[in-house]
């Protein structure tokens, strides 16, 4: 019965303590309710512009985003296939080999086995490339335009660009057959990224060699529509920086009487190009002579008879100076004037036989230059008179590319 009273008392004490607590929690809970409720919410603020976010704490703003590419503005196109700047660098001639000896090394490189896309493989690329050029153009070894193209084709087979000029040219001018211009069209394309401007002068000389002859004046000629569409094309090589556009522009030119221009335009290619060098040298003598020729008259009086007369001969037999028959007959005159029995009688001969129509003949002047004449009107022959100074062109419009060690001083001829 004791014992039941002491549990009974114990219940009720541990019940006591556990609403004191509750009591306790619910008074506190109160007070704080109270308190969040008597403090104001803070206003929110507007964001101000231009300020940058907040970033976690650890995370790096990333960069802003760049347009592709290193510039917006384009670089300026410049020609390509530049002479004498290509690599690889190939074998210089040495002096002690015969002409023999040095082919034979050429062929050696060139003829090799170097491994795909190696810097062996380009170099005996540019050796064919070159041995092509040499048989081309008689440099160092016998003209054999048919070995020349297995040499063109050795070099393409090596994946040299330059070789598609070499077997274009092949078909403009026909080097193991008859010529075939429009079989050269489909080696311009994969030339035109190695080299622009000899790719425009082979497609300008493709339509030139197709164009039909015309029978009246070159100038005249060139008012057509497709004459002036072909001499874009030209003048577009020659931007490009091709030697023989440059000097094909010059001989046109010089037919047109702007000297000026033509002598600008044979300068641009003098370097690379012995015919347009040759062509400067003869048009600077002309136009000094047409600057000169104003004060000839004043000039006269201070010149004899037999002074003229020789003048006369040297211009008609180009003998130093550049053939010119109007200028030989003129001067031929003013010596005759003064007195002069040998010029005199040097007229007698030019008209004895003069053209149809009645102008001059050119070659009855052309042999008159082989002959002179003594003062008492007897004619002596010569057996060969000097060979006239002509305009002319590269043996090919490949020659440039022949590297200046691999040339002969016989690079210049008419074609």
């Amino acid at each position: 019965m004791h014992e039941d009273a002491v549990a009974f008392g114990v219940k009720r004490a541990c019940v006591a303590v556990v609403c004191l607590s509750v009591a306790t929690l619910a008074c506190l809970s109160g007070r704080a309710d109270a308190t969040v409720r008597a403090v104001a919410p803070a206003p929110i603020q507007p964001s101000h512009v231009g300020e940058a976010p907040v970033q976690p704490a650890g995370v790096s703003r990333p960069a802003a985003i760049q347009p592709a590419g290193t510039s917006v503005r384009q670089p300026a196109i410049k020609p390509t296939g530049t002479p004498g700047t290509a690599a690889p660098k190939l074998m210089e001639p040495d002096e002690n080999d015969t002409d023999a000896e040095r082919i034979r090394k050429l062929q050696s490189v060139a003829q090799g086995n170097p491994k795909r896309g190696s810097a062996a493989e380009r170099t005996a690329a540019r050796t064919a490339w070159l041995l092509g050029l040499l048989y081309l153009h008689g440099e160092h070894a016998p003209v054999d335009r048919a070995l020349a193209r297995t040499w063109f084709e050795r070099a393409r087979t090596l994946n040299e660009p330059l070789s598609n000029a070499g077997l274009a040219w092949c078909e403009i001018d026909g080097c193991t057959g008859a010529p075939s211009p429009g079989a050269a069209r489909p080696y311009l394309a994969p030339l035109r990224n190695a080299n622009t401007g000899l790719a425009l002068f082979l497609d300008w000389k493709i339509q030139d060699r197709l164009a039909p002859v015309h029978g009246g004046n070159a100038s005249q000629a060139l008012l057509s529509d497709p004459d002036a569409q072909r001499l874009q094309l030209l003048q577009q090589a020659a931007q490009a920086g091709n030697a023989s556009a440059f000097n094909e522009l010059g001989l046109i030119n010089v037919t047109a009487s702007r000297y000026d221009l033509a002598l600008q335009q044979f300068n641009k290619a003098a370097a690379r190009s012995p015919a347009a060098a040759s062509n400067a040298k003869l048009l600077s003598v002309r136009i000094e002579q047409n600057q000169t020729g104003a004060s000839i008259n004043s000039a006269a009086k201070k010149k004899s008879p037999d002074d003229w007369y020789e003048q006369a001969r040297r211009y008609h037999r180009g003998d130093g100076v550049p053939s010119n028959y109007s200028e030989a007959i003129r001067l031929y005159q003013l010596a005759a004037a003064g007195g002069n029995a040998a010029a005199r009688r040097m007229l007698e001969l030019i008209y004895s036989r003069p053209a149809p129509g009645g102008s001059v003949n050119v070659a009855w002047m052309r042999q008159l230059a082989s002959m002179d004449v003594t003062a008492e009107g007897a004619i002596l022959n010569f057996s060969s008179p000097p060979t006239p100074v002509l305009y002319v062109r590269d043996v090919t419009p490949l020659y440039e590319f022949i590297p200046q060690e691999w040339r002969r001083d016989r690079s210049v001829g008419q074609k």
